[in-house]
């Protein structure tokens, strides 16, 4: 049998053991079709490699097996996020195609070898499929996005109550981004469990909310960068981390461009083997990956190397030593070659020193408070800024 060098890349032994190569298999489809297959095939084949390439990172790789089935290779997913990726990907062709779909007809499968250019594949079927199909989304008719479904069951993530804080590029003198952050919650007398699962539904709530804002801001000819923060208890927890990716890899490529995501909460003494992890389980998703230093960090050197396209601290708390902080920072970032941020900063003359020490992006009361929808970029001069603060305390 003729050997496929793509299929075995794709489908190495280590990513086949590791549970990241299934196949999304359209029997149902044609058998729903009939006769008509041979005619309306290469249109079905078009529409599913449209959905796959608006959903697949960059390390993600799909191809055709024959008439009725997709292998779809997902490197950086755990094996149940991949199942679930596959299932909502065939939910959302059978619907668009056939009106609607029952899990149980949907038909996708394990990989567990490859003979020349024959997939060898264990069907997940029954009780496993039912389970995925409620993890999914589906068990109501599915959401194709995913967004709204996943962790909708509290009350708390159902409405976020985004905040968009605008972020000055100080040396472009402009505002070009939006931080978008929710009001703190009080998790009182809940468990541990109970208050990770709120947190986590909150989050994803969030995201799923400043992506349909950012959408809808392309849509209309806006274009900004959207920067949202997400917990390092979250991003760690490996439920949390396959629920996010799961949620980003359901987001449509085109917002990708314009996300930053930003770890914050980060603890003292992360080895830079673990945040090069979590950094590499959402960076095919986004723009780059930001990181919230802890305050008064002794060192930057586990931060650096870690695949950050910038780092940053938040002066909300500051005093007389920030100065000194905003200067480690400067120097941390430029020795990298990549971007430093400061949020919070309370004063003009830490804007300014921040400023004339090379920081990229700042936030604060003289930049602008949040608001419940970001705005497209606008200019803003130190100038008008100064100005704007000298009145204020006139």
């Amino acid at each position: 049998m003729t050997t496929n060098p793509i299929l075995h890349i794709a489908a190495s032994p280590d990513l086949l053991q590791r549970g990241c190569v299934h196949l999304i298999e359209l029997d149902q489809i044609k058998s729903e079709i009939g006769p008509r297959w041979e005619k309306h095939k290469e249109s079905v084949w078009a529409h599913m490699e449209v959905l796959l390439g608006q959903r697949l990172a960059a390390t993600d790789f799909y191809v055709r097996i024959g008439e009725t089935a997709y292998l779809v290779s997902l490197p950086t997913a755990r094996e149940e996020e991949a199942q679930i990726f596959c299932l909502r990907v065939a939910h959302e062709l059978h619907a668009s195609l056939l009106g609607g779909c029952d899990a149980q007809k949907l038909r996708i499968s394990r990989a567990s070898g490859i003979d020349g250019a024959a997939v060898q594949t264990t069907p997940i079927t029954g009780d496993q499929l039912s389970q995925l199909a409620v993890r999914a989304g589906m068990e109501k008719g599915g959401d194709a996005g995913g967004a709204r479904n996943i962790g909708a069951a509290n009350t708390a993530a159902q409405d976020p109550h985004c905040r968009y804080t605008p972020l000055w590029d100080a040396q472009k003198e402009a505002i070009t981004t939006y931080r978008c952050s929710t009001a703190p919650v009080a998790w009182d007398n809940i468990s541990q469990d109970a208050r990770a699962k709120l947190e986590l539904g909150l989050t994803i709530a969030r995201i799923g909310e400043a992506a349909r804002k950012l959408a809808s801001h392309l849509d209309a000819g806006n274009r900004f960068f959207m920067w949202l923060p997400v917990s390092y208890d979250i991003l760690s927890a490996p439920a949390g981390r396959m629920e996010l990716a799961g949620l980003c890899r359901n987001l449509s490529a085109e917002l990708r461009p314009y996300i930053i995501f930003e770890i914050i909460d980060l603890p003292y003494g992360v080895p830079q083997s673990r945040l090069t992890e979590l950094v590499g389980s959402l960076r095919p998703f986004c723009r780059g990956m930001a990181a919230m230093l802890p305050p008064r960090t002794p060192s930057y050197g586990a931060y650096l190397g870690a695949g950050l396209a910038a780092i940053g601290l938040s002066l909300l708390a500051g005093r007389g030593e920030m100065g000194s902080e905003i200067f480690k920072l400067s120097v941390a970032a430029k020795r990298q070659h990549i971007m430093s941020f400061a949020l919070d900063v309370p004063q003009t003359d830490l804007l300014q020193a921040a400023r004339g020490l090379g920081i990229n992006f700042l936030s604060g009361p003289l930049i602008g408070p949040g608001n419940s929808e970001p705005a497209s970029v606008r200019r803003l001069s130190a100038r008008e800024i100064t100005d704007a603060a000298a009145k204020a305390a006139a």
